[in-house]
């Protein structure tokens, strides 16, 4: 039963009358506020999805000569770029503005009042800016956007499957099986689609750290002359390196319906194939984003056929995420591994994100003697094992 307007304002009147309300971090209604946080936390990548969508991060970059632009014109810009017409009458400019305020909130986009506007809808009187996090949505010259990899981790395929999260503690089962009926190799075997989408994300997350780890590893590239990137998808990992490093064979080794979609690239070439079975001999192995994917047996496996086709002097080259064991103050890399870590119980059968321990018992399993970390400027390192 909804309580009368009299009480709703009885108590409002209270809590604006100098009744401090306890918001200290371990009061109950810091707390609940937590709680809901995170309750609604699954509104920020659809909102953020929402954005790229409507191109919002591109269309303040292009149309903005570099400042802010009222919700009005970025408006007018969408519906120029999804209609015809140049109306902007079919763009429900209330929602634009919502959406938004939303996201300037979290730090996407700057919020300014326009001053001496005479209109007083906020649609007009409020500008919207590009962010340092807004930023890295725009496409660009340089191709970096980290919007495709948005659009990856919004997609309604992995969502779908985080409803089954709760089963693989239940039954041991893995949630994507569970909710697709097939693995996710499988799925993205049979679904060209989201095959596309899977590659532009992998190939856009790959520009950004790619392009650090050739120069970063600059003295290690020189010696080598041949260079195997497994499970390298569209081959843009090894493009970023031979870019740098023009010397090396590239070789992209990937699954058929990867390879069949992957462009021709200088300096690459790409073969089909099973990482799990074979692994062509060269200088150098290099694995970006693949030992998460599996489980620890599997990842033995992939590592000893590593080590099988390097020469004495050899090296593997493994670019993840590394989850920090100290637990003191929760830091937002700890966080940010651990939340890859549960995606990875969703995204993948079997695979996980690792502190380096368990790094360490993989390696010395698969035979190598000794290993290196190279800290990126990302949540990435980059792993460099050696027989010696």
């Amino acid at each position: 039963m909804a309580a009368p307007m009299d009480s709703i304002d009885h108590v409002l009147a209270r809590a604006t009358s100098g009744q401090r309300i306890n918001t200290s971090p371990e009061s109950a209604a810091t707390q609940e506020l937590q709680l809901y946080e995170m309750i609604f936390s699954a509104v920020k990548p659809m909102a953020l999805k929402a954005a790229v969508l409507l191109n919002i991060p591109e269309i303040i970059a292009t149309r903005g000569n570099g400042g802010p632009l009222s919700v009005e014109k970025i408006a007018f810009h969408i519906g120029a770029a999804n209609s015809s017409s140049t109306s902007n009458s079919h763009v429900d400019v209330g929602y634009l503005y919502r959406i938004l305020r939303f996201l300037a909130s979290y730090g996407v986009f700057t919020e300014q009042e326009e001053p001496n506007q005479q209109d007083d809808a906020d649609t007009k009187k409020i500008k919207f800016g590009l962010t340092g996090i807004s930023k890295l949505l725009v496409q660009g010259e340089n191709q970096q956007s980290s919007g495709p990899f948005l659009l990856l981790i919004a997609d309604k395929v992995y969502l779908e499957a985080f409803q089954h999260l709760h089963e693989s503690v239940l039954e041991g089962c893995y949630t994507f099986d569970k909710a697709h009926g097939m693995s996710p190799w499988e799925y993205l075997g049979n679904n060209p689609q989201f095959n596309k989408i899977f590659n532009e994300a992998m190939a856009s997350n790959s520009r950004t750290v790619m392009a650090s780890v050739a120069k970063t590893y600059d003295d290690g590239f020189k010696s080598i002359k041949t260079l195997v990137d497994v499970g390298g998808g569209m081959g843009f990992a090894l493009s970023m390196i031979l870019k740098e490093h023009s010397h090396i064979r590239g070789i992209n080794l990937d699954l058929p319906h990867v390879i069949a979609t992957a462009p021709p690239i200088t300096g690459v070439e790409h073969m089909e194939g099973n990482m799990l079975d074979h692994i062509p001999s060269a200088d150098a192995i290099m694995m970006k984003w693949i030992i998460h994917d599996w489980g620890d047996e599997e990842c033995v496996k992939l590592l000893r056929r590593s080590y099988e086709a390097t020469p004495a002097n050899g090296k593997v080259l493994i670019v993840e995420a590394i989850v920090e064991k100290d637990k003191e103050g929760e830091s937002m890399s700890r966080r940010l591994g651990l939340l890859y870590d549960i995606s990875m119980m969703v995204y993948t059968t079997g695979g996980k994100e690792r502190t380096e321990e368990e790094f360490k018992r993989l390696f010395q399993r698969a035979g190598f003697n000794s290993y290196t970390i190279v800290k990126l400027p990302f949540l990435q390192s980059l792993l460099v094992l050696s027989k010696a």
